[in-house]
């Protein structure tokens, strides 16, 4: 598990953890899940934000409405899978970010790790510890990195409240 600080991730923004070490290429980057969060808080932003650097290669769900939303709303052009396993073999993403359910976080983490993609998810990592074990255990065998976020703090109500403290207007 890569442990940043708080302060760490908010300098970074969170793009060192998308674009990694290289920023010559793009990073090919695949999304699980596209629920409100891989829609809206990662799929449109890393779009909007960040498409110099990052490639949206694949976003999968198990809702094909969902997914054929999720393309048009993010503005990525890239294919949809409702199988998991067949994104990661044809995009062959180097990360991939899971915003599926809690409770299936371990299996998309461990799958991705399996095949060869780092890995961004959002917290919690995992709902008990015989699957963080597996998570853990996947990394060891793997090498692969894992990341674990939180992005709901930039909604707009909270990014307000942080430029009315930095404004000195409330404290």
């Amino acid at each position: 598990v890569v442990m940043i600080s708080r302060r760490q991730f908010l300098v970074t923004g969170g793009a060192a953890a998308i674009v990694g070490p290289s920023l010559q290429a793009k990073t090919r980057v695949a999304i699980v899940g596209t629920g409100v969060r891989g829609v809206g808080t990662w799929g449109k932003n890393v779009q909007d934000g960040y498409s110099d650097v990052v490639e949206i290669v694949g976003l999968s769900d198990i809702n094909p409405g969902r997914l054929a939303f999720a393309r048009q709303y993010i503005g990525a052009s890239c294919p949809t899978f409702v199988d998991f396993d067949e994104m990661l073999a044809e995009t062959r993403p180097e990360r991939v970010i899971v915003t599926t359910m809690d409770s299936t976080h371990h299996d998309f983490i461990v799958r991705a790790m399996e095949a060869g993609s780092n890995v961004i998810t959002e917290k919690p990592l995992t709902t008990d510890e015989t699957q963080c074990q597996a998570i853990l255990d996947a990394r060891a065998r793997t090498g692969r990195e894992i990341t674990v976020t939180h992005n709901y703090r930039y909604a707009p109500q909270r990014e307000r409240m942080k430029q009315l403290l930095m404004d000195g207007r409330i404290g």
